[in-house]
C-alpha cells in the first residue's frame, strides 16, 4: 500500500517538474524577447532590419519555429508595454543562465543595436544597463559589443 502511495506521488511531481521545467524555458525565452525587443524600441525606430535581427536571434538561441517567433515577438511587446521594470525579467536570467549565455544574450543585443546601420546613444546606454543588471563586467559588456560590430 505505501508503495502504491509512493508511486503515486513520485508519478505526479515528476509531471509538475517537467512542466515547470518549460515553463521555465518559456519565461527566459520570453525575457530573452523582451529585451531584444526594448533595446529595437530604445531610439523610437523600430526598423525591419532590427525586427529581422531580433527573429534570427531569437531562432539561433532558441531554435523556435517562425510561427513560435512572432508569436514570442508579440507577446514581448505586450509584456514590454506593461513591464514597470526590468527586474522581473534580468532576475530569471541571472537564475537561470550562465555566465555564457548572459554574456550571448548581450551580444543578441548589440547585434540588434548595430542592424539599423547606426548604434544610437539611448540603444547603448539601455545594453550597458542590462549587462549590470546581469551582473556582467564591463570586459565582457564591451567583448560582446566589438564580436556583434558589423
Amino acid at each position: 500500500m505505501i508503495l502504491k502511495i509512493k508511486q503515486f506521488f513520485e508519478l505526479r511531481l515528476s509531471v509538475v517538474k517537467v512542466e515547470s521545467e518549460q515553463e521555465i524555458e518559456k519565461r527566459l525565452q520570453l525575457a530573452s524577447a523582451v529585451l531584444l525587443f526594448d533595446v529595437a524600441q530604445s531610439d523610437q525606430h523600430y526598423t525591419t532590419a532590427e525586427k529581422e535581427k531580433i527573429q534570427h536571434a531569437i531562432e539561433s538561441k532558441f531554435s523556435l519555429s517562425s510561427d513560435d517567433i512572432n508569436e514570442l515577438i508579440a507577446i514581448a511587446d505586450e509584456q514590454s508595454k506593461q513591464a514597470i521594470d526590468y527586474h522581473q525579467f534580468t532576475s530569471l536570467l541571472n537564475k537561470e543562465f550562465t555566465i555564457e549565455q548572459k554574456i550571448r544574450l548581450i551580444e543578441l543585443m548589440w547585434q540588434v543595436a548595430f542592424s539599423d546601420g547606426e548604434l544610437d546613444p539611448y540603444e547603448d546606454h539601455f545594453i550597458r544597463k542590462i549587462s549590470g543588471l546581469l551582473h556582467l563586467r564591463q570586459i565582457e559588456l564591451l567583448s560582446a559589443r566589438e564580436r556583434a560590430r558589423p
